[in-house]
């Protein structure tokens, strides 16, 4: 018996779970029941000041938040804002990635100039944008009509299409030095014979990153485009610092509106019930596109 209880504890695999169990215990106790407690609030009255007594409501706050006029306008937008943030910053990281990764002089410190806007905070990223893109002194304005693109200033934060569409490239440039750094990761480790091969056999520059380069990326790209949309689904800050969901709601996202329930019409069981619908929501998005990823490989 105690050689028995020996061999197990001197197991590998037995001695790393007993390793993994203590930072476990306190993930779980931080991390879960905070959540069970805000799906459970979700059934409920519950009110930030406690004002009146929490009764259970079943499906009440479900219902209402399906008839939410402006709970779909902020989903729509917030599903568009989060493709548009991934798909750019996605794009601009694989252009980065392939010109880092190439023999070029000084490319150390272009990986540096690279991580600046990833690294600068968000409150200062977000206030920097909207001085520059003010439409009275703004930089961006007043290079525009100097050089005569346009006649007068563009709104770009008071009109609701541009601001929808300058709260999407803002993120993309928050975000895309990111998915540079890994792309870069993955591009480094191809290796370089096969790409030999491939341009013996007589492919050109785009067949080889299309044949060769591109499928050695899917798996650095599955993690890192889902990473992303996990992110900037529930991205509260960024969005909130530059337009606060304006002008007339055009910018509202799922995370405002549900800060806004919460700490201004304290009403957090209507809130939590808005969070619970978008933690579903991204639990099923990602497992369908892991295992689209997975069947592709």
């Amino acid at each position: 018996m105690m050689l028995t209880l020996k061999k197990v504890w001197l197991n590998e695999k037995f001695y790393a779970w007993m390793l993994l169990v203590p930072a476990s215990l306190v993930l779980l106790t931080v991390r879960m029941w905070p959540l069970l407690q805000g799906i459970g609030e979700s059934f409920t009255n519950r009110r930030l000041l406690n004002d009146r007594p929490m009764r259970f409501l079943f499906l009440d706050n479900y219902i209402r938040l399906f008839a939410d006029r402006n709970f779909w306008g902020a989903a729509a937008f917030t599903i568009v804002y989060t493709l548009g943030v991934v798909v750019v910053s996605y794009l601009l990281g694989l252009v980065i990635a392939l010109l880092m990764n190439m023999e070029i002089r000084g490319r150390g410190v272009f990986r540096t100039f690279l991580m600046i806007p990833w690294v600068i905070p968000s409150v200062v990223a977000a206030y920097i944008w909207r001085y520059a893109l003010n439409d009275q002194i703004g930089i961006v304005n007043i290079m525009l009509q100097t050089f005569g693109i346009t006649s007068r200033p563009i709104g770009f934060l008071a009109s609701e299409r541009f601001a929808q569409i300058t709260t999407i490239m803002v993120g993309a440039w928050k975000n895309y030095p990111f998915m540079g750094l890994v792309l870069l990761a993955g591009l480094q480790n191809v290796s370089q014979d096969i790409k030999e091969a491939a341009r013996i056999d007589g492919a050109n520059v785009f067949q080889v990153f299309w044949h060769v380069v591109w499928p050695e990326l899917r798996g650095v790209t599955a993690m890192c485009t889902s990473l992303m949309f996990i992110w900037t689904f529930n991205n509260f800050d960024a969005v909130f610092l530059l337009t606060s969901g304006g002008p007339n709601h055009a910018t509202d996202v799922l995370s405002i509106i549900a800060y806004f329930e919460a700490f201004s019409r304290q009403n957090v069981g209507y809130a939590t019930s808005m969070a619970t619908l978008m933690l579903m929501f991204m639990l099923v998005v990602i497992t369908i596109y892991m295992k689209i990823i997975r069947g592709e490989d």
